[in-house]
C-alpha cells in the first residue's frame, strides 16, 4: 500500500511538471516572442534541422543529440539571456525598445550580472555539491566471492589531441598560388613541434581530476588485496573527424581515458571499457548490460566516480537502473564524488578539523566582482538542475525511496 501511495505521488508530480513546462513554453511562443521572430525561428529551426539531416547522414550519428541542443538553448542561462537580448535588439536599433522588451533586459541583465558574481557561483557551487557529500558512506562489508568494481563516469573528462603518426610523411608540396591570400595559412608545423604535440601525455578537461581519483581507488582495492575491476563509461567523439579505417570504438573517448589509466599504473586487464555512453543514463543501462554479459559478481555494490555537482544525479540514475528490474538483492551505490569547486560551509568543517587543521575560503573584495569563471560555474549547477528535472520527466530518477 505504501508503494502504491508514493508511486501515485511521484506519478502526479511527473504530471505537474509537465504541465508547468508546457505552460512556459507556451508563453515564451505565443506571448513573450513577437510574431514575426515566432515565424522566423520556426523557418531557422526547419532549414537547421534540415541541413544538420543532410551533413550528419541520420540518426544513429547523433541527429536527435544535436536536435535536442538546439532546443534546449532557452533552458539554459546563456542561451536565455542570448534569447531575450536578440528579442529586443531590433527595437535598439530602432530607437523604441516596447514594453515587453523592458521587462526582457529587465531581466536579462540583472540575471547575467548575479551569476557572474563569484560570491554566487561559489554559493551555488557549495549547495550542489552537498548534495553529493550527504550521500557519501563508507564502503559495505565486500560480499563473499564478489569483486570490487569502480564505476568511472568519463564523459567529457578529456581533450582531443594528436597521436604519433603510424603512415610514413606527406612530401611537400610546394606553394603555387601567385597572389598571396588575403588571409595568410598557418605556417606548417616543424619536425620538433609535431613530436612534442604528439608526445604529450592525455590532456584533461576540468573534469578530468575524476580519472586521476578512479586510478587511485584501485590501487588501494589492490594494496587490500582486492582484485579490483574499474568500468570506464564514455561515448564517441561526435566532432572528430574519422579516418578510412577507423572505427567508432577506436575513436571513442573511453579509448584515451584507457590509456590515461595505464598511465597511472591501472593494468589493462583490470579495465572494461564502455564506448557507447554519451550520457548518463545511457552509461547507467549499458554497465548494467556489460557486467551482466560478462558475469561479473560485483557482490551487489558499486564504486561511482564522477564529478561532485552531477554525483546526485549519477546515484539516483544508477540506483534507478539497477534496482529497478524485479529482483529481490538490493545494489548499493556507493557514491565517491571528486572534481569540486568549493568547500564544505565553515560550520560544517569545524564541526571535524579545527586550529590549523580547519582549511577555509576566505571573503575577498573580488567574489563581488563579475567574471566568466563564476558565470561557468553558475551556469553547470544551474544546468545540472534541470538535467535533474529532465531525467525526473522522463522516469530515469527518483527521488522519493520507496525501500
Amino acid at each position: 500500500m505504501v508503494l502504491l501511495v508514493t508511486d501515485v505521488f511521484v506519478l502526479l508530480t511527473q504530471v505537474l511538471l509537465w504541465i508547468v513546462v508546457g505552460l512556459f513554453t507556451w508563453y515564451v511562443l505565443l506571448k513573450a516572442l513577437p510574431r514575426a521572430f515566432l515565424g522566423g525561428l520556426v523557418i531557422l529551426l526547419l532549414l537547421g534541422v534540415a541541413a544538420i539531416t543532410f551533413y550528419r547522414g541520420g540518426p544513429a550519428e547523433g541527429l536527435f543529440g544535436d536536435i535536442w541542443q538546439v532546443l534546449a538553448i532557452p533552458f539554459s542561462p546563456l542561451g536565455l539571456i542570448l534569447i531575450f537580448l536578440l528579442i529586443v535588439l531590433p527595437g535598439i536599433f530602432r530607437g523604441t525598445v516596447s514594453k515587453t522588451g523592458l521587462i526582457l533586459l529587465r531581466i536579462a541583465i540583472p540575471l547575467l550580472l548575479i551569476l557572474s558574481i563569484p560570491a554566487v557561483s561559489y554559493f551555488l557551487g557549495q549547495r550542489a555539491e552537498a548534495q553529493a557529500l550527504q550521500i557519501t558512506r563508507a564502503a559495505p562489508a565486500e560480499a563473499i566471492g564478489g569483486r570490487r568494481v569502480i564505476v568511472l563516469l568519463g564523459q567529457g573528462t578529456t581533450r582531443l589531441q594528436l597521436r604519433p603518426r603510424t603512415q610514413p610523411a606527406p612530401a611537400p608540396t610546394p606553394n603555387q598560388n601567385a597572389q598571396a591570400p588575403l588571409i595568410q595559412p598557418p605556417q606548417p608545423l616543424t619536425e620538433n613541434a609535431y613530436n612534442i604535440l604528439t608526445q604529450q601525455p592525455t590532456q584533461l578537461t576540468e573534469q578530468g581530476n575524476r580519472l586521476i581519483y578512479a586510478a587511485r581507488l584501485y590501487q588501494e582495492e589492490v594494496t587490500r588485496g582486492n582484485n579490483p575491476l574499474l568500468v570506464v563509461s564514455a561515448g564517441s567523439r561526435e566532432e572528430r573527424d574519422r579516418k578510412q579505417g577507423e572505427t567508432r570504438e577506436g575513436t571513442a573517448e573511453s579509448r584515451d581515458i584507457v590509456r590515461f589509466l595505464q598511465s597511472q599504473g591501472v593494468p589493462l586487464g583490470g579495465i572494461l571499457e564502455d564506448n557507447n555512453s554519451p550520457t548518463m543514463h545511457d552509461s547507467a543501462f549499458n554497465v548494467r548490460a556489460l557486467l551482466r554479459s560478462r558475469q561479473v559478481n560485483f557482490g551487489n555494490q558499486l564504486f561511482l566516480v564522477t564529478s561532485a555537482i552531477e554525483m546526485s544525479r549519477a546515484a539516483l540514475t544508477f540506483n534507478r537502473e539497477f534496482n529497478n528490474q524485479g529482483s529481490e538483492t538490493v545494489v548499493t551505490i556507493v557514491s565517491r564524488p571528486t572534481d569540486f569547486h568549493t568547500l564544505p560551509q565553515r560550520d560544517s568543517l569545524r564541526r571535524r578539523t579545527q586550529g590549523r587543521d580547519l582549511t577555509e575560503r576566505s571573503f575577498r573584495l573580488g567574489d563581488l566582482l563579475p567574471n566568466t569563471q563564476a558565470f561557468v560555474l553558475s551556469s553547470r549547477v544551474i544546468n545540472e538542475y534541470i538535467a535533474s528535472i529532465y531525467y525526473f520527466l522522463r522516469g530515469w530518477i527518483r527521488p522519493v525511496s520507496t525501500i
